[in-house]
């Protein structure tokens, strides 16, 4: 079934205004044509965030569900002290922000935003306060709980969002790992409560893991920088499976983890692992499997957890996992369960690959059959667990993206980079093809090891996405080299107020200047630090409008901070987890890549459809 056609005309880029759902724009459909049951996401609140700008004002970002009439308007109020002041003068009727230009910034002010639809009142916003001593800055702190009396024995490697108390805001997983020696730790942390609980991964968890299967068992490990083997791996993710409002965390456990309620999985004789559920509010575990390891004899599996709509409807884990035999050949078991009534349910299990496979797996409906696939890299895996094509000719590669690289072209492309180690016959340096069926559309022409490869619609003078390597420049959806020079080569990012990407590299955000071919520096965080591939421990679209924050952790290892654009902008977009490809993203960590919709959003765009979607739960 070929994508849905998006609602027709062009809009300017600084007025995207979604419309209301309609049979045939962005409706997903069963094959047999019936109407496709709306994918159960996240039950998110407003998301209103403020900060103080350096020119004296306060700005203000909130979201547009995917789940409420696109046509909404807004007020924005401000509060200090007893008087309250309506903001804007006409209802707000593009963008999701607001800059309060002329606010006492002596005291304390509260601000919120009223909803309304065809004039009728519908919602009144959470408040978002504003401190009078609150310094200047375009981020959120997050103190860290210590571990031991130095901060600096332990740094914090990946982080995953969640709604763990079911209050529509996002919460903070992330994991601890010493730079030492020491037990790894999974802990959790909000930004108005600060740190919620910490789980001890237990003694096998502190393994080195530049050595493969190296006994003990390294069964929770999360990637030390710079070290060989597993550094990509996870085993962790968060969501909420069961669909009640508040996200679980999901974990691969062994003897010897401990919760935090104190309990233990116990020892075993068969040095067993498991897969836990743990509850995202308490950090207590609510259930536990055992992994069906087919190559057991070679060693433990070890990472990466994904979320999947296998039926088009309701959440599945996946878990994506491999050992190594002694002849050092990757063994894979790729393994899909649903969780419901307090069960972890396996759904399917595949052996083996068929195909090359990447550092990071993505989850995304390449068929737009309304039901999710799990993409390897060099193959894809298909809803019900069986692989669904290879690319020919395709080999092992760090990095790739699939979206709607091509407006003009139906369906979703991916764009990935080939590497030439190992002994591989690399017969490319780059491959673009089409993401349904696995046909590769163009190929690089010199073959060599590419390192590094990124998609991202940095030059609006051509339609679609741009694609550039470490091999030769830049080049469009149509396969022309437009560009000899080259920006950074690390991450998208959605910052500033346009659809245009923008770019993320180390600790700053770039801006594609490609009338003189040349970055332009939008923003750099200022004592922070970063981790292996130059990556932050998050990012996405985590609160206020559809643009994307980045969560670092400070150099001196003491807090998180939540940094947010505060320019402002009238592209106005439905939050983007609210569209399940970009929320799959955020599900997975290990060799972290570039955040990706399943709609064309940059430059020239169309309305992007409504989501088919309801909200979790009772709020």
């Amino acid at each position: 079934m070929t994508k849905q056609k998006w609602m027709a005309g062009a809009l300017a880029a600084l007025l995207i205004i979604p419309i209301a759902a309609s049979a045939g724009n962005g409706q997903a459909s069963a094959a047999n044509g019936a109407a496709q049951e709306p994918r159960i996401v996240e039950a998110l609140g407003r998301g209103l965030a403020a900060l103080k700008t350096e020119e004296g004002g306060v700005f203000l970002s909130w979201r547009l569900l995917g789940t409420e009439q696109a046509d909404v308007t807004f007020d924005v109020y401000r509060k200090t002290g007893k008087q309250e002041t309506k903001l804007n003068d006409a209802p707000l009727t593009q963008g999701t922000n607001f800059t309060d230009k002329e606010p006492d910034l002596s005291r304390t002010n509260t601000y919120y935003v009223k909803t309304y639809h065809k004039g009728k009142l519908k919602e009144v916003s959470d408040k978002a306060v504003v401190e009078a001593d609150a310094p200047v800055r375009n981020y959120f702190s997050i103190p860290l709980k210590d571990i031991t009396s130095n901060p600096a024995d332990y740094f914090v490697q990946h982080g995953w969002p969640g709604d763990l108390d079911g209050d529509g805001e996002y919460e903070y997983v992330v994991t601890r790992i010493p730079v030492n020696s020491g037990n790894r730790f999974v802990e959790a942390y909000s930004l108005k409560k600060g740190f919620l609980w910490r789980i001890d991964m237990g003694p096998y968890s502190n393994t080195p893991i530049d050595v493969y299967n190296a006994p003990p068992a390294a069964v929770s490990e999360f990637g030390v920088p710079g070290l060989g083997g597993w550094r990509d791996n996870d085993n962790v993710t968060v969501f909420d499976l069961d669909s009640d409002g508040k996200a679980e965390v999901l974990l691969r456990t062994y003897e010897g983890v401990r919760f935090a309620d104190g309990k233990a999985v116990p020892a075993s004789d068969t040095l067993t692992q498991y897969i836990s559920v743990v509850d995202g509010k308490r950090g207590t575990e609510k259930a536990r499997t055992v992994i069906e390891n087919d190559y057991a004899e070679d060693g433990p599996l070890s990472g990466q957890f994904g979320i999947a709509y296998l039926d088009g409807v309701r959440p599945s884990l996946i878990a994506a996992l491999k050992n190594r035999n002694n002849d050092r050949i990757f063994q894979y078991v790729t393994l899909a369960y649903d969780y419901n009534n307090g069960e972890l349910i396996q759904r399917w299990k595949h052996l083996g690959a068929s195909g090359e496979v990447f550092h990071q797996i993505r989850v995304v409906d390449v068929d737009a059959d309304g039901k999710d696939e799990v993409a390897f890299g060099a193959w894809t895996l298909d809803d019900d667990g069986e692989a669904l094509y290879s690319f020919a000719g395709a080999v092992h590669g760090d990095r790739f993206h699939i979206t709607d690289i091509d407006p003009d072209r139906p369906g979703l492309e991916q764009y990935a980079i080939q590497q030439a180690e190992n002994g591989n016959v690399n017969q490319f340096p780059w491959f673009y093809a089409d993401a349904a069926t696995g046909e590769i559309i163009r190929t690089g022409k010199v073959p060599q090891d590419v390192s590094r490869g990124t998609a991202a619609d940095i030059d609006p003078r051509y339609r679609g996405y741009e694609m550039w390597s470490t091999a030769g420049g830049i080049y469009n959806a149509d396969g022309e080299e437009i560009s000899a020079v080259k920006p950074s080569i690390n991450f998208k990012i959605w910052w500033d107020g346009d659809a245009l990407s923008e770019l993320l590299d180390i600790r700053a955000v770039d801006k594609w200047d490609y009338a003189n071919s040349q970055s332009v520096r939008l923003f750099e965080a200022e004592g922070v630090r970063v981790n292996s591939r130059n990556a932050p421990v998050l990012y996405g679209d985590l609160l206020g409008d559809w643009r994307e924050e980045i969560l670092f952790e400070s150099s001196d290892f003491k807090e998180l901070r939540l940094y947010a654009t505060t320019i402002p902008s009238d592209v106005r977009l439905y939050t983007l987890p609210h569209n399940q490809a970009y929320r799959n993203t955020l599900a997975v960590k290990g060799y972290m890549q570039s955040t990706l919709v399943d709609y064309y959003l940059g430059d020239g765009m169309d309305t992007p459809p409504q989501p088919n979607v309801r909200r979790a739960g009772k709020r």
